[in-house]
């Protein structure tokens, strides 16, 4: 197995934590699935409106949400371990699949995140829609990402007892 360098160190860290992360992956992406949404919605309204409360509604939420994001990309790591060499050929594919779509989008979140914090006290529309579109290109790989998840879980048991069982 290729590790990287930081892989080794991130796993080596996770091994020395007195609780397991993995355990939390479940948990932290509904959060990093709801939350980029709702900002969506908010930043949506916010384009359509001149009240100021969308866009910070907005852009706390999109911050939260790339929090979540973060969290659900560190306990998907620390699980991934566990999960892989219990799946069959198919799930191991959309494993590597799922991880891989995962890292590109965490990075996408963490960027999108850094030009909403440069471009939040500019009152200029096309750069609002810029961000918009960004936002819009960074959920269509979210949603991606969620049907990839629902997969892992729901039709090759990644994470349940089921997984187990196989």
């Amino acid at each position: 197995m290729d590790l990287f360098n930081w892989e080794i160190k991130f796993y080596d860290f996770l091994d020395k934590l007195p609780f397991d992360m993995a355990l939390y992956h479940p948990h932290a992406i509904h959060f990093a699935i709801v939350l980029p949404i709702i900002a969506f919605i908010f930043q949506w309204f916010s384009s359509a409106s001149s009240d100021k409360g969308y866009q910070s509604s907005s852009n706390l939420l999109f911050y939260l949400g790339v929090l979540a994001i973060i969290l659900a990309f560190v306990t998907g790591k620390a699980a991934a371990p566990d999960v892989k060499p219990t799946l069959s050929i198919a799930g191991q594919d959309l494993f590597d699949t799922h991880k891989e779509i995962g890292t590109y989008l965490t990075i996408a979140f963490i960027v999108l995140m850094i030009l909403k914090l440069f471009t939040s006290k500019i009152q200029n529309g096309g750069i609002k829609n810029i961000v918009m579109i960004l936002m819009v290109a960074t959920l269509v790989g979210l949603f991606y990402e969620i049907k990839s998840g629902h997969e892992l879980v729901y039709d090759y048991g990644a994470g349940t007892q089921m997984q187990y069982e196989n």
